[in-house]
């Protein structure tokens, strides 16, 4: 603020006035000094020195402005600071004139106008710096003027320099792929004569000749009319994230590839395997059943043979038998992963119950104590459920053979996820052999302890990881053993 007075105006208009005003005699002493410059200099008294109010810093530039109004008579303006008691700095316009042989001296306070444009650069700067993270650029376009305004980050995307390139619609379109062109001019006609924004992909060459991939929005301004007056813009370089989208295609297409070879090893391998499982149904078997068929008809003449034959013959019909039940296995085990699965609701309960009586019947001198919890069901394959149920119950009842009291335990829960457990008292095994259970023909126990090829676990194991669950075994040497399985 310019305020004319000269030391012999009204004393009370000056003293009204917010701004610090002194006035200054050709001595540069103090002339005069409003109540606002009276109440932050004191020693502003008529006959002080007028430089020595201000900082250290400021002296010169009022000696200097001093001398350009009594050389030119033109006022001068300048910047000053300070901090007041509190510590923070205020700021101060000073202007000072001439009038008549004095010149007075207007300090005008703009700290808060100093802090709002220092927060705008903190801002400015770091909007810039979070362009330049998020690779963002803006633009603007008054569609009343040729040329549009870029922010620098644009101009980095663009591989340009404003010294280099004034920014149009012309020439951006040169820029712009040419698979690219005609959707680029027909989102900005759109947005031109029907003020519709507009946000799309877009390839753009670079001076040196490189490809960048961009997104560009871009959006109508309207005046209070309705008419289009300019156009406002982000445009973000996303050529890294392109190039990161290119190579995840590229590796989904080496994945599928290596997929496709590893199921046609596979398919080839079950080819191989179907192929094994019928020589080994028709080949084997063949020759097992006329040694079977041998040894039956020696049976018959036991009584004329010596009795060292006897005992032979007796052991290649164990034999037989064994291999006939390992074949049997064999076969079971590979029809699990070409049987199709028909879900069903299942009475588990009522399927533990058939196994057991199953077994009864089959070792009618056995005294098992068998409990099976009521209510148990699922949804799975009846016929393989049912292989698993056999397998399970069948060992526990086998383990349990040679304890005085033989106890099974049948339970489990049911809800979003099916566990069934069968728990028997019997030999049980070590825990340190558990990562055995499931392989095939891997026993822990001896063959002329317990009967079995060692296929059992690993057919339960198949059947219920196909039912899309788990199965798991737990035991203490001589305490006996606890599996179980859940199903989805």
């Amino acid at each position: 603020m310019v305020v004319a007075v000269s030391a012999h105006d009204p004393r009370s208009v000056l003293n009204a006035a917010p701004d610090l005003v002194i006035a200054i005699d050709r001595d540069d002493r103090v002339a005069f000094a409003n109540r606002a410059a009276s109440a932050r200099w004191p020693d502003a008294v008529p006959g002080s020195s007028a430089t020595s109010l201000l900082p250290d810093e400021a002296r010169g530039l009022f000696s200097a402005a001093l001398a350009q109004v009594r050389a030119a008579g033109a006022p001068a303006r300048f910047e000053w600071g300070e901090r007041g008691p509190s510590g923070i700095r205020a700021w101060f316009v000073a202007t000072v004139y001439a009038h008549g042989d004095d010149c007075v001296c207007t300090s005008t306070d703009v700290t808060e106008l100093k802090r709002t444009e220092d927060r705008l650069r903190r801002s400015e700067r770091l909007m810039v710096d979070t362009q330049g993270v998020a690779h963002l650029g803006t633009w603007e376009w008054d569609i009343s003027k040729p040329n549009a305004t870029w922010s620098d980050q644009l101009y980095r995307i663009y591989g340009l320099t404003p010294e280099t390139y004034t920014p149009s619609y012309e020439q951006y379109l040169t820029m712009v792929h040419p698979d690219d062109r005609q959707r680029v001019i027909d989102a900005t006609n759109r947005v031109f004569h029907e003020h519709i924004p507009y946000s799309h992909d877009e390839r753009i060459f670079r001076p040196d000749g490189s490809i960048r991939h961009l997104h560009t929005w871009a959006h109508p301004v309207l005046d209070e009319a309705g008419t289009l007056t300019a156009l406002v813009g982000v445009c973000q370089d996303i050529t890294d994230q392109k190039l990161a989208e290119e190579q995840i295609r590229e590796l989904n297409a080496d994945l599928e590839r290596r997929v496709a070879d590893r199921t046609r090893t596979i398919e080839t391998s079950m080819r191989d395997l179907e192929a094994f499982n019928a020589m080994v149904s028709h080949d084997l078997r063949a020759p097992i059943s006329v040694i079977q068929l041998s040894t039956d008809l020696l049976v018959r003449d036991l009584e004329t043979l010596p009795e060292r034959a006897a005992d032979k013959i007796e052991r290649i019909r164990v034999a037989v038998g064994q291999m006939t039940a390992m074949i049997d296995d064999l076969l079971n085990l590979a029809r699990i992963g070409h049987s199709s699965l028909d879900r069903v609701d299942l009475d588990l309960s009522a399927l533990a119950a058939s196994v057991v009586a199953d077994l009864r019947l089959a070792d009618p001198t056995r005294e098992v104590a068998v409990t099976i919890q009521p209510g148990l069901r699922c949804r799975a394959d009846a016929g393989l459920l049912r292989a698993v149920m056999t397998n399970l119950i069948g060992n526990a009842w086998k383990y349990s053979a040679r304890v005085a009291n033989p106890q099974i335990e049948i339970g489990g829960t049911t809800g979003p996820r099916t566990e069934v457990f069968v728990k028997d008292n019997g030999a049980g095994f070590d825990m340190k052999d558990a990562s055995r259970l499931f392989l095939p023909f891997q026993r822990l126990h001896r063959a002329d302890e317990f009967t079995g090829a060692g296929v059992g676990l690993t057919i339960v194991q198949r059947i219920i990881e196909r039912h899309g669950g788990r199965v798991r075994g737990e035991s203490t040497p001589g305490e006996g053993a606890r599996f179980s399985f859940e199903l989805p």
